[in-house]
Order: C-alpha cells, then sequence, then structure tokens
C-alpha cells in the first residue's frame, strides 16, 4: 500500500470512530429523553389517578350518606305509624309468598 492510501485508512478510522461516539451520545440522548417523557406521563398519570380517587370518595360518602338518610326516613315513618307498616309488611310478605306457591 502507498502511505496515501494508509494515510486514507486512517482519517476514516477516526471518522468511523467519530461517528461512533456521536452515536453513542445520541443514543443516549435519545433514552434520556424518552426516559424523561415517560416520568412526566407517569406523574400524570398518578394525579389523574389520585383525582379520580378522590373524586370516587366523595360520591361514595354522598350515596352512603343518602342511604343513611332513607333508612333514617323509613325508621321514622315506622315509628310514627308502627300498625300500618306492620300491616304493609304483612301486605308484601303475604303476596311475595302468594307469587312463588304459584311457581310450583
Amino acid at each position: 500500500m502507498t502511505a496515501k492510501t494508509e494515510e486514507n485508512i486512517d482519517v476514516l478510522k477516526e471518522e468511523l470512530q467519530t461517528l461512533r461516539k456521536q452515536i453513542e451520545n445520541l443514543a443516549k440522548a435519545v433514552e434520556q429523553d424518552a426516559s424523561g417523557r415517560t416520568a412526566v406521563a407517569a406523574a400524570d398519570l398518578e394525579d389523574q389517578f389520585d383525582k379520580y380517587q378522590k373524586l370516587a370518595g366523595e360520591k361514595l360518602q354522598k350515596a352512603l350518606s343518602a342511604g343513611n338518610d332513607g333508612v333514617e326516613s323509613i325508621s321514622e315513618h315506622i315509628r310514627q305509624n308502627p300498625l300500618g307498616s306492620l300491616l304493609l309488611a304483612f301486605g308484601a310478605g303475604y303476596v311475595i309468598s302468594r307469587f312463588f306457591r304459584q311457581d310450583r
């Protein structure tokens, strides 16, 4: 080989080494950017989860409160009118029992 060819090969090797380092740096930068975006997305998802969890808790509390209010209302109605409530319960039981007896 001539000196010129060897010199060109050495220059080409140096350029390939430089290109390899640039590609490694680019890969690291892409990886860091992707992990940064993933962290941001994860934080957003966590915030949304917390928001909806709090909202679900509030809705559950309202539903429990409404259920308790309904039970208290029925209890108060039974206290005010025990005989009517007893007759209503007996009538409902009778209708249900007749319904099931007809199926046999």
